[in-house]
């Protein structure tokens, strides 16, 4: 996977305690059901004028449900080979929070997350 650049944005749906919000024109990609991008509170800070550049972070969103996995890192292989290794997961092609925890495999998929989160990050 090459690294984005800022001319190739994305548009994601993400979820906060407070709802529901879009979020247009970030520097990112699609890897379903995960998407690759900068993170989002750089981003609000260019969109609003605070912030002129981007740090060197990535971070990564599900793209059915719009929740993050916790994960920042500017290491752009370790953030892929996250991706790589996460992506096919039975439980992540789940729509929503609530079919995606109660999956049979969840708890799978957890041990998954903490174990490439120990060794990448």
């Amino acid at each position: 996977m090459k690294q984005p650049t800022r001319q190739e944005t994305i548009n994601l749906r993400i979820w906060k305690s407070s709802g529901t919000e879009y979020i247009e024109g970030v520097t990112g990609m699609f890897e379903y059901p995960l998407a690759i991008h900068r993170d989002l509170n750089e981003h609000e800070e260019i969109t609003c004028g605070s912030r002129k550049r981007y740090s060197s972070m990535w971070t990564m969103t599900h793209i059915p449900t719009g929740k993050t996995f916790g994960i920042r890192s500017a290491e752009w292989s370790n953030i892929v080979s996250y991706v790589e290794q996460i992506k096919d997961h039975p439980a992540l092609l789940m729509l929503t929070d609530d079919t995606m925890t109660n999956h049979p495999m969840f708890k799978d998929l957890s041990d998954l997350h903490s174990r490439l989160r120990r060794e990448l990050f």
